[in-house]
C-alpha cells in the first residue's frame, strides 16, 4: 500500500470520519419569505400613506416583518452551511468500498510476511472481517452499514496447524493499528465457538447505534489459546427499512477449519 503524504493522509481521515455524519438537507425559506413579502407590501402601503397614521403603522409592521424574515432566513442557513461542513465533502460508498478492499489486501500481504506463509498459501486465505469495538458506524446511500475501524482475523490453513493473524485496520488512515500472531496446532484445537456480543458501538455524534446481528467468533484449545474476533452475522441481511448488513465469510471459514480438522482427526497413524 502506497504510503500518502500529509495533506493526503488528513484529507482521507476527513472524508471517512464525515461519511459517518448524514448531510443535512437544504432548509425551507418559505415561511421568511413570505414575512419579507407581507413586510414588504406593508412598506410600500406606508409609503403611499405615509400623511396617515395607518400608514405610519403600516410602515412599522412592514420593516418588522422584513427584519424578522431576514433573521430567519439568515439563521436557517447559517445552521445549514455549519452543518454541511460537517458532512462534507465526504467519500461516496464506492470510495468507501475501495478503501476496504485496498485495506484487505495489505492486511493479508502483512499476514503473509508476519506468518511467513507462502504468496501461493495467500490466496486461500479465510478472512472474517467485522466492527471493531465503540467503531464509528453508519448506514451509506445504498443502506449498507459500514464503520471506519476493522476487526480483522486472517486464517492460514495448513498441514498441521491454523497460522492466524488478528489485527484492527483503521481506513481513516489505511492503517494497522495494531495486530497480533498465533498459531493453532490441529491436535490442541477443542472447539469453534460463535457468540452473541454485547460490545457498544456509536455512531460519529455519539448517538448509540443498534445493529443486531454483532457476533464473536473464538477459537479454542485445550491449552487455553483463544483468538476472537467480531463479526456481522443475520438470517436477513436486510431489514424493513431497507438497510443492509455487509455479507459475512464466518460459514466459510467456519466449514473450511470444520473440513480440516476432519481431515487431520480421519487422517491413518504414522508407522
Amino acid at each position: 500500500m502506497k504510503k500518502k503524504n500529509k495533506h493526503a493522509k488528513e484529507e482521507q481521515i476527513e472524508k471517512v470520519n464525515k461519511h459517518f455524519v448524514k448531510t443535512p438537507k437544504k432548509p425551507s425559506h418559505v415561511f421568511a419569505l413570505i414575512l419579507i413579502l407581507l413586510g414588504a407590501g406593508a412598506l410600500i402601503f406606508g409609503a403611499n400613506n405615509n400623511r396617515s397614521q395607518i400608514g405610519n403603522g403600516s410602515s412599522v409592521v412592514g420593516l418588522i416583518l422584513v427584519l424578522v424574515g431576514f433573521l430567519i432566513f439568515i439563521s436557517k442557513w447559517s445552521t445549514y452551511k455549519s452543518l454541511y461542513k460537517k458532512a462534507e465533502p465526504k467519500y461516496s460508498d464506492a470510495e468507501m468500498d475501495r478503501l476496504l478492499k485496498e485495506g484487505k489486501e495489505h492486511v493479508i500481504s502483512n499476514a503473509r510476511e508476519r506468518l511467513d506463509i507462502d504468496i501461493e498459501d495467500t490466496r486461500s486465505a479465510l478472512i472474517i472481517d467485522g466492527p471493531e469495538n465503540n467503531t464509528v458506524m453508519g448506514y451509506g446511500e445504498d443502506k449498507m452499514l459500514r464503520f471506519r475501524l476493522h476487526n480483522i482475523l486472517v486464517l492460514f490453513l495448513t498441514d498441521h496447524n491454523i497460522a492466524s493473524y488478528h489485527c484492527t485496520l483503521d481506513l481513516g488512515c489505511s492503517e494497522i493499528l495494531q495486530d497480533k500472531t498465533k498459531e493453532f496446532p490441529y491436535k490442541d484445537i477443542t472447539n469453534l465457538e460463535t457468540e452473541t456480543t454485547n460490545d457498544v458501538f456509536y455512531y460519529s455524534d455519539k448517538k448509540k447505534l443498534n445493529v443486531e446481528g454483532i457476533k464473536k467468533f473464538s477459537i479454542h484449545t485445550s491449552g487455553g489459546n483463544a483468538s476472537s474476533v467480531n463479526y456481522i452475522f443475520s438470517d436477513d441481511t436486510t431489514d424493513k427499512d431497507g438497510k443492509k448488513l455487509p455479507p459475512s465469510d464466518i460459514e466459510k471459514t467456519m466449514n473450511a477449519i470444520r473440513k480440516k480438522l476432519r481431515e487431520y482427526n480421519d487422517r491413518p497413524p504414522l508407522r
